[in-house]
């Protein structure tokens, strides 16, 4: 019986079922000439980096010598000190006994300076009071310090108004203090940029470090100009308590201390007590 079946022509070894030894020495270069490409984007992309990373320094170092260099125009005072802003603070504290203590206890007398006139004329300072026991100079009180007593007086005054008390501080001084505040911000027209988070609720610049003047070398630098200032009796009206005598708490070995007790005989302990 005849068979029916038929051959097919068998495909060319050089058709696409089984490569050709030429193309897999082909490929082989290819592989070669692109592995050779990458060594130069390497260079180029870390050498990129570099320039990132010196130029980011360059401009951070640049930046934190400008702040060193703009000195303060009456203390002198340079901005050298890293502070990193935080939201959690003994002046965000949730216990409220706590928090009230720290916000207490801020302290301003330092600020109130007495400076001679040489030292008026030399800044081209406003005229001001004169200072009670030594007329050849005058009283002011530092910019800082009033600032933080601003700040005091209205967490004092949000503190009642949150706990339902009577306000101790007129209602005109703390509306004072708030625009004052308010001009401080404008004033300064803080630059830096804060940057923000991705939350639900974004908070801005916590953690970020600012360089900032140091608070104790600008107490340090008052001291030199102490007026024998205590901020006693806080709440108490002109009629009701003399400013002069906030004027009368000299520390040991001041100059004025001999002008005090002239008026109001020795200052003892119980009246330092009396008044903290």
């Amino acid at each position: 019986m005849a068979s029916h079946s038929k051959y097919e022509k068998l495909q060319d070894l050089d058709s696409d079922s089984e490569p050709a030894v030429g193309s897999i020495t082909t490929n082989f270069n290819d592989f070669i000439h692109k592995r050779y490409l990458i060594y130069p984007l390497l260079f180029v992309l870390i050498t990129s980096n570099i320039l990132t990373w010196f130029l980011s320094e360059w401009h951070f170092k640049r930046y934190h010598s400008a702040c060193k260099n703009e000195l303060s125009p009456y203390a002198g005072l340079a901005r050298d000190y890293p502070i990193a802003l935080g939201k959690d603070s003994p002046y965000t504290d949730s216990n409220e006994t706590l928090r009230n203590e720290v916000w207490e206890a801020i302290n301003i007398d330092a600020g109130m300076i007495a400076v001679p006139d040489s030292f008026v004329e030399d800044k081209k300072l406003h005229p001001s009071q004169r200072f009670v026991w030594d007329k050849r100079k005058s009283v002011y009180l530092l910019n800082g310090h009033h600032t933080l007593h601003c700040v005091r007086a209205v967490y004092i005054s949000l503190m009642e108004f949150w706990q339902g008390k009577p306000q101790s501080r007129r209602w005109e001084h703390v509306i004072h203090c708030v625009d004052q505040l308010r001009q401080e911000a404008l004033c300064n027209a803080d630059d830096t940029p804060r940057y923000s988070t991705s939350d639900n609720i974004p908070v801005s610049g916590m953690g970020q470090v600012r360089m900032c003047r140091s608070w104790e070398k600008l107490e340090e630098w008052a001291k030199k100009y102490n007026s024998c200032y205590r901020y006693v009796n806080q709440t108490a009206s002109y009629e009701d308590f003399p400013q002069i005598e906030r004027f009368i708490w000299c520390p040991e070995g001041s100059p004025y201390s001999a002008a005090v007790e002239s008026v109001f005989g020795k200052i003892g302990l119980s009246e330092w007590e009396e008044y903290q």
